[in-house]
Order: C-alpha cells, then sequence, then structure tokens
C-alpha cells in the first residue's frame, strides 16, 4: 500500500536512534475504531546490531 512515517528505536548498547521505516499493509475500520496493520523494515536495525558483536 504506502510508506508510512518513520520512527525510532534506541539501541539498548549505545543509545543511538535507529529510524525504522513503517509500510501500511492494510486498514479496517469496524465501530469507529480504525486498525492499521503496519510492516516494520528492520534492516538498519540489524545491521547496527552487528556493529555491537564485531
Amino acid at each position: 500500500m504506502t510508506e508510512a512515517e518513520a520512527v525510532h528505536i534506541h539501541c539498548p548498547d549505545c543509545g543511538l536512534a535507529i529510524p525504522i521505516t513503517l509500510q501500511t499493509k492494510g486498514m479496517t475500520s469496524q465501530a469507529g475504531v480504525l486498525q492499521l496493520v503496519l510492516e516494520p523494515d528492520l534492516t538498519d536495525a540489524w545491521a547496527h546490531t552487528w556493529t555491537h558483536e564485531m
């Protein structure tokens, strides 16, 4: 579908804020409640964890 805003997670080892892009995969609305299905792209988070393993 469409791309949503990026969110950030913080590395527990060094405190760096790592951007995570979210893809909107679906939307539903029932009884006045909007539900979004988001899929994160964790490529940068995994790459960052490898820097701590070396």
